[in-house]
């Protein structure tokens, strides 16, 4: 038994890693086979030549379940959608931007503006309302 406890611990010390450290054998006082870092003081111990275990290296990626592909393709689609509907909303506010400009240039250059749903003109502080009502279209729509 004891001699089997001996060679698995050499065993395991042969098998680590590539760097060198010291251990020590020597027989305590019971009789007893004893590896060590370090000699005890004035007895008789034996230098053995093993490995000391490396550093542990970086754990390996576990392999991908099916449960996370599943997730990082319903990601992905989710992604896709995001990135079409902005490119949607852009469109959009350009079109608006444009349709704001339009809007202001025609009540700058007319002199007098027919109100909508009605056949009269509009008088100048309802001009001066739908101008300022244009500008702020502007501004919200062409400073995106």
């Amino acid at each position: 038994m004891k001699t089997r406890a001996i060679l698995s611990v050499l065993v395991a010390f042969s098998l680590s890693a590539p760097a060198m450290a010291e251990v020590y054998q020597y027989i305590d006082a019971n009789g007893k086979t004893v590896f060590s870092d370090q000699p005890p003081p004035g007895a008789r111990a034996k230098p053995l030549n093993v490995r000391a275990s490396a550093a542990a290296s970086a754990p390996a990626k576990a392999p991908k379940t099916p449960v996370l592909s599943d997730l990082e393709k319903k990601n992905a689609d989710i992604d896709a959608e995001n990135a079409k509907i902005k490119e949607q909303n852009k469109k959009t506010a350009q079109e608006n931007c444009k349709n704001a400009r339009s809007y202001l240039a025609s009540l700058q250059q007319s002199g007098r503006v027919k109100l909508p749903g009605s056949n009269g003109l509009a008088t100048d502080s309802q001009r001066n309302d739908l101008l300022q009502e244009a500008q702020q279209n502007v501004a919200t729509w062409c400073n995106k």
